[in-house]
């Protein structure tokens, strides 16, 4: 569902009216503990700003919590050992069910870097080198086995190194490629950047087989020229972040949320980030293959309707 048709559908129910149920409520916590993802990343990056806009409310208070990434704040989410999780969109389809989205955030970008000029210099010339998917438990490494496995690629051997160690094989010359998946530029690379030439290769050779095998879960969209240094735009494949709760997440809570996602999307967007920032009012409510948290699409409603 696009998200004017996920909008007119919001719009849609808002004169239902709302159905109050009596029982007991139980005291909702003051202080979120959100799943971010690794230092010089984009989720712990924007956990960091949501925490300082959220501490300003005055209302309640956000912990921005260091993890590996999408896959391993979906666990946490699960178990209960976090009230709020950043997650791809691709990892949150295949997880099981018992989530729910408070909003799209931003759009991250698949990045395959190598090491330019002397690296391979496409998807196809990944086949027999060495690979770093993306840490364990983390959004990338997923969305790089199935680029992987799309693309029919057999790595003489592919890991799942930590963004930061990942960083340091490639500049050493252990590994010949690496996978990423965050905003642009991701702090940790351009600092990979200014130290060694790098490039980004282009991946959407295989997104019509990824689109084939997981419709609506991927897009086509460009890294910007100039980032790590490149002269011309690059090609890349685009996944959506959502931000994710549980469906007994208190509702005066996640309206706060929705709130502080309205009133100060642009304090939540990183000095020098580039390419595409959700954030806005169509978008925000575009989670879809995730539902909508029911107090979240209450106050989407109240606040645009």
């Amino acid at each position: 569902m696009t998200g004017v048709s996920r909008r007119s559908f919001l719009w849609a129910g808002a004169a239902a009216g709302t159905v109050v149920l009596a029982g007991c409520v139980p005291t909702a916590p003051t202080v979120l503990t959100l799943g971010c993802g690794e230092p010089g990343g984009s989720y712990l990056q924007f956990g960091q700003l949501l925490s300082d806009v959220a501490r300003g409310s005055g209302s309640f208070e956000i912990t921005a919590l260091q993890t590996e990434g999408s896959v391993d704040n979906l666990a946490l989410l699960s178990q209960g050992r976090v009230e709020l999780a950043l997650s791809l969109a691709d990892s949150a389809a295949a997880a099981s069910g018992g989530v729910v989205a408070i909003g799209r955030v931003y759009q991250n970008y698949l990045q395959c870097l190598v090491r330019s000029p002397d690296g391979p210099r496409s998807l196809a010339e990944l086949a027999g080198t060495r690979v770093s998917l993306g840490a364990p438990g983390s959004g990338a490494a997923a969305t790089a086995r199935r680029v992987m496995d799309a693309a029919g690629l057999s790595p003489a051997s592919a890991t799942e190194r930590p963004l930061r160690d990942a960083a340091v094989d490639l500049e050493r010359g252990r590994i010949d490629a690496l996978f990423w998946s965050g905003g642009v530029p991701t702090p940790q690379i351009a600092e990979l950047a200014a130290r060694t030439p790098i490039a980004v290769l282009d991946t959407t050779p295989v997104l019509p087989t990824l689109l084939q095998r997981y419709p609506d879960a991927y897009v086509a969209t460009t890294i910007p020229a100039g980032v790590y240094g490149a002269d011309s735009p690059v090609p890349a494949i685009g996944v959506a972040n959502l931000l994710l709760a549980r469906p007994d997440l208190d509702d005066t809570l996640v309206e706060r949320v929705v709130d502080v996602l309205i009133d100060d999307a642009a304090r939540l967007v990183a000095p020098g980030a580039l390419g595409i920032q959700y954030l806005t009012p169509a978008s925000l409510i575009d989670t879809l293959p995730i539902a909508l948290h029911a107090a979240a699409e209450r106050r989407y409603r109240e606040r645009y309707g």
